[in-house]
């Protein structure tokens, strides 16, 4: 979508010529350059203010770089693999009010409400042609309002409510309610459904449509314990013939080996226009286009730093990095045994851990090994790999880089595959919003309204596509939903968001973040760590009111 790739450039680059005598120049009017009197005057510049929330929300929980990935290795799924005190993988030590990923949510979290207030202030006072094409704007800043309310109620609990534009310093906000940040977001949430339209309605990839909307409001009447409700806006989407879950081939390699999970996460096939009737909501990216945006790294840090591997005689195991195996990862985090294996037993026929989905091993490519063209992990090429960690492997998912189909400009010899050191991102769009996730947030609901075949029938739905074997309501609790997020939504859903939002992390975490666990080291998690402290440089400058901390911070 153009208008979300040219933001910034749109933003700054706009100038205007003036001729005026010296009496009007004594005003002081500007011209030459957007200040806060002369800009979101026209339609134009509030659509512009509107896609900087898309854009802040990609670089929040996208392309983060290095402190969006604390919403994965963080949790049960996944675990920073570089060494057992790296990063956060000792919570107790490490998350703290002065911690830099616990400052980041939180203060790009307020600069996308800060955004959203911006622009529901100044749209009152620009015309528009038609009442609809107002109105659908100031549904999707409240949409985005309420998008960065539900990441800070879940990580923080309750949290300062700031609803206006703010034109001076303000330093006396005090925390809200947790259920008043929740009736917010319903209201917002409301008041966006009845402006956005329908998802066939929406002509730009990556634009969110009431579809979207209803989503989130499932979450967040199952947060608020309104069961009922959160049915009711899952339905609202399951129902809507628009959204199918995808279940034949299409798009960009449809000619190769693959399979329909498969497909979803090719280059070209995330968006709406692919075809692909299951997405709701997919942030953008556009690779050297100008002002495409960042890419999220995904393949830098979860593809293994296999290229520096060497077998059993010290020999390299590949001649370098390449596009068949992930480009150039470096192994930062790495899945746990949970998402690797535990979730897989007696799933032999499940697609979502199929050979094309999940490489668990490779063949060796460097001629100078006497293993050339042999399977690594089979062949017994390393014997014992040079960290326990796995960070040098583990597997390669194919939802973390376009495995054997990374963009030419990265590509230094397409004879071999072999990748220079810019193929180290997904080079994709990346979901937001899936139909599957619809149908597990539909199933959660039922299960805590106490119908759990209602709950099993929904998670069959997302599992007969995976061409797994069906449940029954018997089988149904939240430790299964969970299992089942895992093996659709790895690193789709932010996981550490959903596992706080259940109130479960720290059990999880102890149960299987093997950096927890004792498999390869103890490092505790308190029990007051289902929610994260509030940063202490906010508590600091609010000088006029008291910001109070979380316990056990």
């Amino acid at each position: 979508m153009r208008e979300i790739r040219n933001i910034i450039i749109a933003f700054l680059t706009v100038s205007f010529l003036v001729c005026c005598n010296e009496e009007d120049f004594l005003e002081e009017e500007v011209f030459d350059f957007y200040s806060p009197d002369n800009s979101f005057t026209s339609p134009e510049q509030i659509d512009l203010a509107v896609v900087k929330l898309y854009q802040g929300v990609h670089e929040t929980f996208i392309a983060g770089v290095v402190d969006t990935w604390a919403l994965f290795y963080t949790t049960d799924i996944a675990y920073d693999c570089i060494d057992p005190t790296h990063q956060l993988n000792s919570w107790a030590d490490r998350i703290t009010p002065e911690t830099g990923e616990v400052e980041f949510f939180w203060e790009e979290s307020y600069k996308i409400i800060a955004n959203a207030n911006t622009v529901l202030s100044r749209i009152e006072n620009v015309e528009y042609a038609s009442p609809a094409e107002k109105n659908a704007k100031i549904a999707e800043a409240k949409f985005f309002r309420a998008y960065a309310y539900r990441a800070l109620v879940i990580m923080y609990g309750g949290v300062p409510l700031s609803l206006e534009e703010l034109q001076e310093p303000k330093r006396d906000f005090t925390r809200a309610s947790k259920s008043d940040v929740l009736d917010q977001i319903v209201q917002d949430l409301t008041d966006a459904i009845a402006g956005l339209p329908d998802a066939d309605a929406v002509t730009e990839d990556g634009r969110i449509s009431k579809g979207a909307a209803n989503h989130l409001l499932s979450e967040i009447y199952i947060m608020k314990g309104d069961y009922t409700k959160a049915i009711a806006a899952a339905s609202a989407v399951i129902d809507n013939p628009s959204y199918q879950l995808m279940t034949d081939r299409y798009g960009s390699r449809v000619s190769e080996p693959g399979d329909v999970y498969w497909d979803l996460f090719q280059r070209g096939n995330v968006n709406r226009g692919s075809g692909n009737t299951e997405t709701i909501w997919a942030s953008q990216y556009e690779h050297l286009a100008p002002g495409g945006g960042r890419g999220d790294a995904l393949a830098r840090f979860l593809v293994p730093l296999y290229w520096q591997l060497k077998d059993n005689n010290g020999d390299n195991v590949f001649f370098g990095h390449s596009s068949q195996n992930g480009g150039r990862g470096i192994g930062w985090w790495a899945a746990s045994d949970y998402m690797l294996n535990e979730v897989w037993v007696g799933a032999s026929d499940d697609m979502r851990n199929s050979e094309f989905n999940i490489v668990r091993d490779v063949p060796v490519d460097n001629p100078d090994s006497e293993f050339f063209g042999q399977m690594m992990v089979e062949s017994g090429a390393i014997k014992d790999f040079p960290d326990p960690y796995k960070r040098w492997w583990s597997a390669l998912f194919a939802k973390s880089a376009p495995l054997g189909d990374f963009p030419d400009d990265v590509i230094d010899n397409p004879e071999t595959g072999a990748t220079n050191n810019g193929a180290a991102s997904s080079f994709n769009d990346r979901y937001l919003m899936r139909l599957a996730e619809t149908f597990l947030l539909r199933a959660e609901a039922h299960l805590l309204n106490g119908d759990t075949q209602s709950a099993a029938d929904d998670i069959n739905r997302v599992r007969a596509r995976a061409n797994a074997n069906a449940i029954t309501a018997g089988e149904v609790d939240i430790d299964f939903i969970l299992d089942e997020r895992a093996r659709e939504l790895f690193t789709e859903e932010f996981r550490l968001l959903t596992l706080m939002r259940m109130g479960n992390i720290v059990e999880r975490v102890r149960t299987y973040n093997p950096m927890h666990n004792g498999q390869y080291a103890s490092n505790p998690i308190n029990d007051t760590q289902n929610l994260w402290p509030i940063p202490n440089s906010e508590i600091l400058v609010n000088t006029e009111a008291t910001l109070e901390q979380n316990p056990g911070y």
